[in-house]
């Protein structure tokens, strides 16, 4: 998986033309580690054009308040540079794999 900062989000995210998968995530989140572990997972079995990648959410406020992120987890789809879905806490694996699959 990917690592976005404010520094390289726009040109790795904002810019592709593929789907995106951005999780926003807290060091003092436990569920968020659990999403970790499921993404890590499905990030092998997803087709090519599509990137899954990370927010630290305590590092990168900047990104936080851009998308009107509130709490962790939280996942946001990305396509061609605009938000085409928002997903709140942990989903199960087929479910979040669908989803992705429905997008790219």
């Amino acid at each position: 998986m990917k690592i976005f900062d404010d520094l390289n989000f726009d040109s790795e995210v904002i810019d592709r033309e593929g789907l995106t998968v951005v999780d926003f995530w807290s060091k003092t989140c436990v569920p968020c580690r659990r999403l970790k572990k499921i993404l890590s997972q499905i990030n092998d079995e997803v087709p090519e054009n599509v990137v899954i990648g990370t927010v630290d959410g305590d590092e990168n406020l900047d990104l936080l308040s851009r998308y009107g992120v509130r709490g962790f987890p939280t996942l946001i789809f990305f396509k061609g540079g605009e938000v085409v879905e928002v997903r709140t806490g942990v989903d199960r694996r087929q479910v979040l794999k669908k989803a992705i699959e429905e997008h790219a």
